[in-house]
């Protein structure tokens, strides 16, 4: 004789009835995209490649220059002399 189980109605489902699984991110998915597509059109576009990459570096090391040179005046008082409207004294303070 046959002694089963009591179980509920959703373990007796058909296979396949599951819901799918949770949606993924529209960004999520965009950045994937890119990371595939650029490649592509970096090779398509190899002048556009070099001159974004060379802005790249050169902004990295205009603002590392910069923030040096914010720290090394940080809380001396300065002057800038504006001809014909006066002198500018300022001071630079960080947090």
């Amino acid at each position: 004789m046959y002694q089963g189980s009591i179980t509920s109605a959703e373990a007796h489902r058909p296979i396949g009835s599951e819901s799918p699984p949770g949606s993924r991110s529209p960004l999520g998915t965009l950045a994937f995209l890119a990371l595939i597509l650029a490649p592509f059109v970096a090779l398509a576009y190899p002048v556009a490649t070099v001159a974004l990459l060379t802005g790249t570096v050169a902004l990295a090391v205009l603002s590392r220059s910069v923030l040096r040179t914010l720290r090394r005046r940080s809380g001396r008082v300065q002057t800038l002399t504006l001809p014909g409207l006066g002198t500018v004294e300022y001071r630079i303070t960080t947090n």
